[in-house]
């Protein structure tokens, strides 16, 4: 302990030695107080180098960097796959609104509004909820408006109702507990 001083201290009077030379050969010009900053971290280095230096020989650089990459890595890695899961999910929510669409369009219905929601995880999409808002398709496509008539013909029956959810139960292997589907007028 008694040598790590001695060094430290001769090595510490060396360096304020050079110092006054240097601030002595020093010309009186703009320059001066920027050398004076440099030669100031040079003492401040000098001062705790030691303590440093004790505190680096301890730490393994290469270990920390390979402990930062990969935690960068598993941050990184992560996030893409967040961002690949939405949007596969949203591109299956997109493509399966509009292959019910036309398919109920087919049936003569339209399809007013479709709510999901879907669970993508290890590459498996699961439907948890699937509720339809239906109205029956105009079978007369006409320029001028004429009087509304509501009646029970346009309205859709439960039974049509049922049909379709076993329809599109057994067209996208969904449980018919989990669609739900709602007629408008």
């Amino acid at each position: 302990m008694v040598d790590f001083l001695t060094s430290w201290a001769e090595q510490l009077i060396i360096a304020l030695i050079i110092i006054i030379m240097i601030e002595m050969i020093l010309p009186n010009s703009s320059y001066r107080k920027y050398i004076k900053i440099v030669l100031g971290i040079f003492v401040m280095f000098v001062l705790f180098s030691p303590i440093l230096g004790a505190k680096f020989n301890e730490i393994d650089f290469n270990k920390e960097i390979e402990k930062i990459e990969n935690s960068t890595n598993q941050i990184n890695g992560n996030t893409i796959d967040i961002n690949y899961d939405k949007q596969i999910e949203i591109a299956y929510k997109e493509k399966l609104k509009e292959t019910i669409s036309e398919d109920l369009e087919s049936k003569g219905y339209k399809l007013s509004s479709i709510e999901t929601d879907i669970k993508y995880k290890n590459e498996e999409i699961k439907i948890e909820k699937l509720a339809i808002k239906i109205k029956r398709l105009n079978k007369e496509d006409s320029s001028s408006v004429e009087k509304v008539v509501i009646s029970k013909e346009d309205s859709i029956n439960q039974e049509e109702i049922n049909n379709l959810k076993k329809d599109i139960s057994t067209l996208y292997n969904i449980e018919e507990s989990k669609i739900s589907i709602e007629s408008e007028i």
